[in-house]
């Protein structure tokens, strides 16, 4: 049986990254990102048991894997925490402009597998939903026709109850127009997203040039988001950095 939660380095150092990856496009010291992708392809990864390489271990696979976002949100179990440290792995990869290492463009493709490339209803959690919005935002080609490399061989995905095995072609385009389809109908009720925060939604749709995103983006500027008597002040004031972010965006609109 796995063992309690530990903390996770990796998982530690991309989250510590991601304000200067998210800001700048770069990093103080580049040999940091060498150690995010020295943990692709390790026990304790998303699909790893089933024969999935290219996806980012943040946690080894002994311990119950658990965190909480800068936002304040924590994983509904196990395995979704692990999907989600492996996208908040990618995303700063991503940042950082390596999205044309082959790594990379690898964990990008694996993380839409498991996310948005399902078949019928989407069984990710809205946390993991959402984090993966920034994916799309920070793809050069998120408007392209251009397949993903997805690849599709490794046994978990012969799961025909939740893979459709005759589909297996995604563009960019084809995940950006799901993510988005996604956030339209989220950004209606907080019930549509549970467990996750409307900032968590809302920070990466500034960065999508669509009318689905602005206009979600409008319905959460006038929303109110729950926050829990025990959520810590760090997270308060992460939701009102993005909450300033969403005012400015939208006097800009205005502008």
């Amino acid at each position: 049986m796995p063992s309690n939660s530990a903390t996770s380095p990796v998982l530690d150092l991309a989250l510590r990254l991601w304000p200067q990856a998210r800001d700048r496009g770069a990093v103080d010291d580049p040999t940091d990102l060498d150690t995010l992708l020295r943990a692709q392809g390790r026990p304790g990864a998303p699909g790893h048991q089933g024969g999935v390489n290219r996806t980012f271990a943040c946690f080894p696979p002994e311990v119950v894997a658990a965190f909480a976002l800068p936002t304040g949100e924590r994983p509904r179990d196990d395995a979704d925490a692990r999907l989600i440290a492996h996208i908040v792995v990618t995303r700063t990869l991503l940042a950082c402009g390596l999205g044309v290492d082959r790594r990379v463009h690898g964990a990008l493709g694996d993380a839409y597998a498991q996310t948005w490339a399902v078949r019928g209803a989407y069984d990710a959690s809205p946390l993991a939903l959402a984090t993966s919005i920034w994916l799309v935002a920070l793809d050069e080609q998120q408007g392209s026709d251009h397949p993903l490399n997805i690849d599709w061989s490794p046994p978990l995905y012969d799961d025909a109850g939740r893979w459709d095995l005759e589909y297996r072609l995604f563009s960019h385009y084809d995940i950006r127009e799901r993510v988005l389809d996604w956030v339209s109908y989220a950004s209606v009720s907080p019930d549509r997203h549970p467990g996750c925060s409307i900032w968590t939604i809302a920070e990466p749709l500034v960065r999508i040039p669509d009318q689905r995103a602005q206009i979600a983006l409008g319905q959460f500027a006038e929303a109110s988001d729950e926050m829990d008597e025990d959520t810590p002040a760090s997270a308060m004031l992460e939701r009102a950095r993005i909450a300033a972010l969403l005012r400015a965006f939208a006097a800009q609109r205005r502008a």
